[in-house]
């Protein structure tokens, strides 16, 4: 998934997300990695089937 992503937007997708991360405190990173992709599941989740906890949101 994560190539398919890369194709469209090219390496910059890749870089502006690892920046932004990078700028929250370590130990706050899983919970905003959780926090975006519920946030993402939950508005977008059913144009994506299987998604790994798409049934969870």
């Amino acid at each position: 998934m994560l190539v398919e992503l890369m194709r469209a937007m090219g390496p910059e997708l890749g870089r502006r997300w690892l920046a932004a991360l990078t700028l929250v405190p370590e130990d706050e990173r899983e919970a905003v990695v959780e926090a975006v992709e519920a946030q993402i599941v939950a508005e977008f989740g059913d144009d994506a089937p299987g998604f790994p906890g798409a049934d969870d949101a």
